[in-house]
């Protein structure tokens, strides 16, 4: 192999190949596999070309990084027939071109293949040139480099035509600059996950305000009066305002038959669907019969949101055939629609949803993520309205207990997920029915989970809305770019100031990436980690210092970062724990709990669970427990 001639065309590339892997680790998107793929094929090239120097083979390679260029264009619009048909016709010249070095038959075959590359690149324009936000989702990064990434490629391959490969100034200066354009698409890529992230700070920022203001004013009403109508029109009034959207409608299911009828409404919420045309003649007219009439579950948009439990995200009405009817531009005229619904314990309450109506006026994803937080909120706030209610006209004893006993309990994951490196156990008892403790269990995306146990001071409807803030505004603002400590200083500012100073809470809170085995955790005035290395056999404690949450808005949390091997095993965990006591009034402590995890490290993470739950339950006796106990286990597989 030419090191001399090989060295200035590869150069390049490792820059290029450095700055692929920084902006695949900022963003996992499906597109850059694509980019990937040609930076591979360029580099094959080089190679390939040193060993063998046949210019029908360069070319041929070249046709193969335009076939994947509109590969990576068509994983945002979607594969089209026309695509289909330009490959097969590259596969045929490709193949021909190949054939040409040993059969010659054609003396200017690299000619026509040049000629070929320049009709690849004008196909390439043209798609490239029908992309826009309107129709393409995240298109934005398509957007920034279509024009210099189009100029750079005809540029290349009319010199290439012009000259041929054999020039030396092609060979020495053209072959290591075609470099250049993938890493000005990955620049365009660097460049928009940095302005995502900054919009999404902002978006958290803008929107968190929104939503305690959101909570406040539902509790107002609540503790002012027991009124579901009032409740209603407060959620889809506050739903349109924060998303931004022009109307908005909650849909109730019936008592009694398989309907939605309209509870509440904000602005002119048009039926999704054909409507009379004597409704049709007013918008008040039009508001009537939507309040007016019911929609069976299973049709419409709305019924089949609430008969299949998952939300409907329309960001381009146009696009979909079940709003046909309100495309038009007319009274009915929607362009853009989401619904999510009304879910608590698998049971559909409702549903939520909001439109715009103005034309090219599109929500986008994080709007939709917005009103998923409200309506989980709204879910919840819901279904407690109801079951106070209940309590109400059955006079039972206690209701408050009761009430926040259900809270607490529908704040805890329904089932916690199954992970490809790790087994998850979770075991939580509350001493009188109501428990202050709180788990949550989350994916981050699909190779990261976070992890929370909290413990609330208090008991009661008081500590349960406490957790109901926390966890919804955990739900809001974990995410992958942000680690351990900013989750924590993120509650921690939501939530100072808006609760007593008696309703503090501790948490400790990690994210585990499966794909690095590696944990950062922070906490929050909580007990630390227990941690069991399987090399070793031994137990350690990890811990990070930080105040309560709820205590002071300026606090700082710090976090701390270790890997897991497999077998080692991972515990969070409440002092109900630690501090349970036998009838001499001696604690279990930290020692019982190391004694046991060491002995029975090896079982799996249900059973070590089962483990820990008897051996505190030997210990203790006939003594009365006196604290809520959650201990969560995570070990690795």
């Amino acid at each position: 192999m030419n090191l001399g001639i090989l060295w200035p065309k590869l150069a390049p590339a490792l820059p290029v190949v450095l700055m692929f892997a920084a902006v695949y680790r900022l963003r996992p998107a499906g597109s850059l596999r694509w980019v990937a793929a040609i930076l591979a094929v360029m580099v094959a090239r080089d190679v390939a070309f040193s060993l063998l120097p046949e210019i029908h083979l360069y070319l041929t390679t070249d046709l193969a990084v335009m076939v994947l260029y509109v590969a990576w264009l068509r994983s945002f619009t979607g594969w089209r027939r026309s695509d289909t048909l330009l490959v097969l016709l590259d596969a045929v010249v490709g193949g021909a071109a190949v054939a040409n070095i040993f059969f010659p038959l054609v003396a200017d075959a690299d000619f026509f293949l040049g000629l070929w590359l320049i009709i690849n690149v004008a196909y390439f324009a043209v798609v490239t040139g029908l992309v826009s936000t309107l129709d393409t989702e995240k298109a934005d990064v398509v957007l920034r480099t279509r024009f210099p990434l189009i100029a750079a490629l005809f540029i290349q391959y009319l010199i290439v035509l012009l000259y041929g490969y054999e020039s030396a100034a092609v060979q020495t200066i053209l072959v290591p600059a075609a470099y250049v354009v993938p890493a000005f698409l990955l620049i365009g890529y660097n460049s928009l996950a940095h302005r995502e992230r900054e919009q999404s700070e902002r978006f958290y920022s803008s929107n968190l305000d929104s939503t305690y203001g959101f909570m406040e004013n539902l509790g107002n009403a609540i503790t002012a009066k027991i009124d579901l109508a009032r409740v209603l029109e407060i959620i889809i009034s506050a739903a349109v305002r924060n998303i931004g959207a022009d109307a908005g409608a909650i849909l109730m299911v019936d008592e009694y038959e398989d309907i939605l009828r309209v509870r509440a409404t904000h602005g002119i919420f048009p039926p999704l669907g054909r409507v009379p045309e004597l409704a049709r003649v007013t918008p008040a007219a039009l508001k009537r019969y939507f309040a007016d009439t019911p929609i069976p579950i299973g049709q419409t948009v709305l019924g089949e949101t609430v008969k299949t439990g998952s939300p409907a995200f329309i960001r381009d009405a146009r696009l979909d055939e079940r709003l046909r009817e309100n495309t038009r531009d007319d009274i009915l005229m929607v362009s853009s629609l989401a619904a999510v619904p009304l879910v608590v314990r698998g049971r559909a309450l409702g549903v939520l949803s909001v439109l715009k109506r103005a034309e090219n006026q599109l929500f986008e994803e994080r709007d939709f993520q917005h009103l998923s937080t409200l309506a989980e909120y709204a879910s919840i706030t819901i279904d407690n309205l109801y079951t106070y209610m209940e309590v109400l006209e059955k006079r039972e004893f206690e209701r408050e207990v009761d009430i926040a006993a259900q809270i607490q309990q529908k704040l805890l994951p329904a089932r916690l997920p199954e992970l490809e490196t790790a087994s998850l156990a979770v075991y939580t008892l509350p001493a009188k029915g109501v428990s202050g403790d709180y788990y949550d269990v989350l994916r981050v995306e699909k190779d990261k989970l976070a992890m929370a146990v909290c413990d609330v001071a208090g008991k009661g409807i008081p500590a349960a809305m406490v957790m109901v803030m926390i966890r919804s505004i955990l739900h809001l603002i974990v995410s992958p770019q942000r680690d351990a400590a900013a989750t924590l200083n993120l509650i921690n500012h939501g939530i100072t100031g808006r609760i007593d100073l008696d309703h503090f809470a501790t948490i400790g809170f990690l994210v585990y990436d499966q794909a690095t085995r590696e944990i950062l955790y922070s906490n929050a005035a909580h007990l630390p980690l227990l941690v069991y290395k399987q090399s070793t056999g031994t137990t350690f404690k990890v811990d990070a210092g930080g105040l309560p949450i709820g205590i002071e808005k300026g606090t700082h949390y710090e976090q701390k970062r270790f890997r897991v091997e497999k077998g080692d095993c991972v515990l969070m965990f409440t002092d109900g724990i630690l501090e349970a006591m036998n009838p001499a009034g001696q604690q279990y402590g930290l020692g019982g709990l190391r004694h046991v995890v060491e002995r029975c490290a090896v079982l799996p993470a249900a059973e070590l669970v089962n483990a820990i739950r008897e051996d505190l339950g030997r210990f203790v006796g006939g003594a009365r427990q006196h604290d809520d106990q959650t201990l969560l286990v995570m070990k690795a597989t």
